[in-house]
């Protein structure tokens, strides 16, 4: 199959892409790239090109052509404005459900076209194909699915790692082009399996906290675009003044 691969730079896609690789196929990889540099350098700096330089190395060495996708207008359109709204409403958002229900699996498709069979990531979670009898109950498919197949999402067997609540808004369009190659690996496997493929991000840590902000502070985030709205921190219990806060969102 022609499949396109969706590399951060990270262990878990580049080994993904490895396994791929193995298995035959026709690889392309891409690295999304979603940071604003010119609007947002005030804040830190991002380390997407430390990204891409690993990413890089991994496909030079795997032999594996690598495109550089600019999304970063459809990225802050579909899921930072959404997040700082729900911020500001008082609710706790989800950017990577967002991201991968809008972008990954959305506008990256978009992007591609028909060139592809398939999109592949390093999500630890996998996709089972399910064909229905007439007599069978079956889901009602999601806007962009339907036809005879039924797609389900399906838990990894790494519970600490498992990934399926991110890809939960999917649907059966976007899951029946989704593949995941590690999904039946544990971390652990898929760190020997960096090791035996000698790959250059082998010893690199996972990455922690929001996907677009890499290193910038969550805070120093929404001071840029919230500001702050002192108020006082009271027992509800009590009635007492606990404390000030400089805004809920905080």
């Amino acid at each position: 199959m022609k499949i396109a691969v969706l590399a951060s730079g990270g262990v878990d896609s580049s080994v993904a892409l490895r396994l791929l690789k193995d298995q035959g196929h026709k690889l392309t990889a891409f690295y999304i790239k979603i940071w604003m540099e010119d609007k947002y350098s005030f804040l830190g700096k991002c380390p997407w090109e430390e990204d891409l330089s690993y990413l890089e190395k991994v496909c030079k060495q795997a032999k594996v052509p690598l495109e550089i996708v600019p999304l970063q207008k459809e990225y802050w359109a579909r899921v930072v404005a959404g997040a700082i709204k729900e911020v500001k409403a008082g609710r706790t958002p989800n950017p990577d459900i967002l991201c991968n229900q809008f972008i990954k699996f959305g506008v990256f498709y978009d992007y591609i076209g028909k060139g592809f069979d398939r999109v592949a990531t390093g999500h630890y979670a996998q996709v089972e194909e399910h064909h229905p009898g007439p007599r069978q109950a079956r889901p009602t498919p999601p806007q962009g699915g339907g036809g005879s197949k039924v797609y389900y999402l399906k838990r990894s067997p790494d519970k600490i790692k498992d990934q399926t609540y991110f890809l939960a808004r999917l649907n059966q369009e976007q899951l029946a082009r989704a593949i995941f190659p590690i999904g039946q690996y544990a971390k652990e496997e898929v760190r020997k399996l960096a090791r035996k493929y000698k790959l250059p991000n082998k010893d690199r840590k996972d990455s922690q906290g929001i996907c677009f902000l890499g290193k910038i502070k969550y805070r120093d985030f929404l001071a840029a675009h919230l500001g702050k709205k002192p108020g006082e921190i009271i027992n509800i219990k009590t009635g007492k003044k606990m404390g000030e806060h400089d805004g809920f969102w905080y």
